[in-house]
């Protein structure tokens, strides 16, 4: 596994740097673990219908966790974390961590957008929703979205603008991949 690590930048984080590098290792570990955990289940369930070890290792599994600096400028730091396997569609996780360098902390969409601005980056994305049905001819399930929680996918890009992230299959089909949108002040 390829497992980030916040050090090149240490002094800039104030001291948090272990406390992120902890979360970030626990999640790759859990990822790791339980994507072990479903493949020794599907091995199993392999074998037991029928299939041979000679054909379960051309499967050749494999689980990779691995991230990316999404933007470091002189306000912000976003990093993502992302997890997969290669034998199930699902196998797939993200986590963005997004750090404010002049107020020294881990931020949230709140931390950016107050009630109104987050209204109106809602009606935005839902207009981009629409532009890109137009675009590509594909539904995207926009009227099921509830809106921005504190549970929403983010990071700042090197505009310092939010965009925001929905995963495979949050708002439109999987083959669509994930859908991010960019949100200005």
């Amino acid at each position: 596994m390829d497992v980030p690590s916040v050090e090149m930048i240490s002094e800039e984080l104030g001291g948090m740097e272990e406390k992120v590098n902890e979360e970030i290792h626990s999640f790759c570990r859990q990822y790791a673990e339980e994507a072990v955990s479903k493949a020794a289940e599907y091995r199993q369930a392999f074998l037991e219908t029928g299939g041979t070890e000679e054909e379960w290792a051309e499967h050749d599994i494999k689980i990779k966790v691995w991230y990316e600096v999404k933007s470091q400028s002189d306000r912000y730091l976003s990093l993502a974390v992302m997890a997969n396997d290669n034998w199930t569609n699902s196998g797939y996780e993200a986590r963005y961590y997004n750090y404010d360098m002049e107020a020294v902390r881990w931020i949230t969409i709140r931390d950016i957008l107050d009630d109104a601005q987050i209204q109106a980056a809602e009606e935005n994305i839902r207009e981009q929703i629409k532009q890109r049905e137009k675009e590509t001819g594909m539904e995207y399930w926009g009227d099921d979205w509830k809106g921005m929680d504190g549970n929403t996918k983010f990071y700042m890009n090197h505009k310092d603008n939010l965009v925001i992230v929905f995963e495979r299959y949050e708002i439109a089909p999987g083959a669509a991949g994930a859908q991010e949108f960019e949100v200005t002040k």
